[in-house]
């Protein structure tokens, strides 16, 4: 079972399955098996006033895509966050169509056998303001949040990073990763996805060294 191998050595054993489904030619063949027939296909859904949602959809394919081996990785995505007007309004929707996204998601991995294989990333480019504006909206904040899932590990269940109640960050110790005033440093996206790289295994593969983090301390946040 995954859990009793470190993370580094499971990621290259998933790497690997996705290698031998190509190399034996079944991989794509096994994925359009896998597809459901059309009235078991998650559709796309519409969220709150004027957002289509087709999240849930995109992760089954993802997940069943992982199944058969063709596929190691997928990115989602979902919009309509970028709320200027009427934030409250928009976000409480979204929000909840992501959580009940996510509940899928891991039901459905349960259910396929992949839920002690999955590494899951969720975060956003930016954040929004502390405050509304005019059209009680929130406009872009340069202060975000990540936050990352993964099933039976010892660094979940934690929170890193803090902020004041203008929501302005304060520095981190990059080694004991609580808040250090003096000596501690900012946490930004290139620190997180840093750390995720060398957690994956992927940190000197040949095209992630095409695009290095000069200069970037290191913060090991899956200790």
């Amino acid at each position: 079972m995954s859990q009793e191998i470190d993370a580094p050595e499971g990621n290259l054993r998933n790497r690997q399955f996705y290698l031998d489904a190509l190399n034996r030619g079944e991989g794509i063949k096994e994925f359009g098996n896998l597809i459901p027939d059309e009235g078991e296909i998650q559709q796309g859904r519409v969220v709150g006033r004027n957002f289509y949602s087709t999240l849930h959809q995109q992760i089954q394919i993802s997940l069943l895509a992982f199944k058969s081996g063709v596929s190691v990785s997928a990115d989602l995505h979902e919009g309509g966050y970028d709320t200027h007007v009427d934030h409250d309004l928009d976000h409480t929707v979204l929000l909840g169509n992501a959580t009940d996204a996510l509940d899928y998601l891991w039901t459905y991995a349960e259910e396929l056998g992949l839920a002690d294989r999955l590494v899951l990333i969720v975060g956003s480019d930016f954040g929004r303001t502390p405050y509304y504006n005019a059209g009680a909206g929130k406009d872009h904040w340069p202060i975000g949040s990540f936050m990352v899932m993964e099933k039976n590990v010892a660094y979940t269940n934690q929170v890193i990073g803090e902020t004041d109640g203008g929501h302005n960050a304060f520095k981190i110790n990059s080694d004991s990763l609580l808040r250090d005033d003096d000596d501690g440093i900012l946490i930004h996206p290139k620190h997180v996805h840093k750390a995720l790289r060398r957690y994956l295994g992927i940190e000197n593969s040949p095209i992630t060294e095409m695009f290095p983090f000069n200069n970037t301390e290191d913060f090991d946040f899956f200790a």
